[in-house]
Parts: structure tokens; C-alpha cells; sequence
């Protein structure tokens, strides 16, 4: 290329041509190109090769292009599936209606197998399940106990807090006249 610019550089001005690319030129140029390749991979062989460099498909940097590759296919699938069938307005996700009626339906399955664990492992042994067991009646009542206890200590603090008004003469005077509405 520097070989190439000075010739154009120093002889164009000087009423010398230049030599245009004849075919023999071409054909000489294609010749030391292809005269290169064969060097390199001959080098390849002997440089490489021959001192026990492994170059073929089992390579860690073929392995990782070979990895991104899948990767990048993978995102362009994805990116596929969101252009062509999400933006022609058909679901995929879990709210489709057929999604939604297996989930239903392995509900209720579920809610079967419960049942019938119930009745064989519980009932049919022997066991009590309802509001009347024992058990269930004593946490009962000892929750209506709690409970009867703590209104009885949150109305004696607010007994506590309040006082007795003194009558006042206004106060004699509706009750009196209270019990002589009640006498007549």
C-alpha cells in the first residue's frame, strides 16, 4: 500500500501513467493470496497442531461460541413468541381459560382425596370430628370463661374511673316528683 501511494504520489505528476490492474496482474495477485493461505495453514499444522494444541469442536472456546450461540437463539425465540403471538392478541400465560379450569379441576381432586383421607384414616377409626367432641367443647367453654373474665376486670376499672355525683336539689326534685307520679 505505501509502495502503491508513492508510485501514484510521484510519477501521476510527472506525465507518467499509471498501470492500471491487467489481467496478468490479477492473476499474479490471486496466485501469491492464495500461495499465503496454503503457508498459514501449513504453519498451522506444523506451528499448532504438531505441538499438541487440540483445534476442533471439543475446544472450551468453541464450546462457550457454540453456548452463546443457543443463548442468542433462545432470546430471539422468545422475542419471536412475543411479536408473533402476543401481539396478535393471542394468551400464553397462566389466565387462559384452559389454565385456569386444570387449576380448578386439580383443586377439587385435591379436595376429594382430602375427603376421602377423612373419612377412611379418622371416622372410620373410630374417631370423633365435629362441634361436639369433647375436646372441642372444653376449649369452648374455657374460652366463654376467658372471656367472661375479662368483662368483668374491664367493668371494674371503669368503675374505678367514675364517681358519685352528689344529688344536687334539681335532682331531689324529679325524684320526687317520679315517685308521686308513680303513686297516682
Amino acid at each position: 500500500k505505501e509502495y502503491r501511494k508513492d508510485l501514484e504520489e510521484g510519477t501521476k505528476g510527472k506525465g507518467m501513467t499509471v498501470f492500471e490492474d491487467t489481467p496478468d496482474l490479477i492473476r499474479v495477485k490471486n496466485a501469491a493470496q492464495i500461495l499465503n493461505e496454503r503457508q498459514y495453514k501449513k504453519d498451522l499444522e506444523t506451528e499448532i497442531k504438531g505441538k499438541g494444541m487440540d483445534i476442533g469442536p471439543d475446544t472450551p472456546e468453541i464450546r462457550r461460541a457454540k453456548k452463546a450461540s443457543e443463548i442468542a437463539s433462545m432470546k430471539e425465540y422468545k422475542k419471536d413468541l412475543e411479536n408473533e403471538i402476543k401481539g396478535k392478541g393471542m394468551e400464553v400465560g397462566t389466565d387462559t381459560l384452559d389454565i385456569q379450569r386444570a387449576k380448578k379441576a386439580s383443586e377439587i381432586v385435591s379436595q376429594k382425596e382430602y375427603k376421602k383421607d377423612l373419612k377412611t384414616e379418622i371416622i372410620g377409626k373410630g374417631m370423633q370430628v365435629g362441634p361436639y367432641t369433647p375436646e372441642i367443647q372444653r376449649v369452648k367453654r374455657a374460652s366463654e370463661i376467658a372471656s367472661q373474665k375479662m368483662y368483668k376486670d374491664e367493668a371494674e376499672k371503669m368503675l374505678c374511673n367514675y364517681s358519685a355525683v352528689p344529688d344536687t336539689p334539681e335532682m331531689e326534685r324529679i325524684r320526687s316528683t317520679q315517685k308521686n307520679i308513680s303513686s297516682v
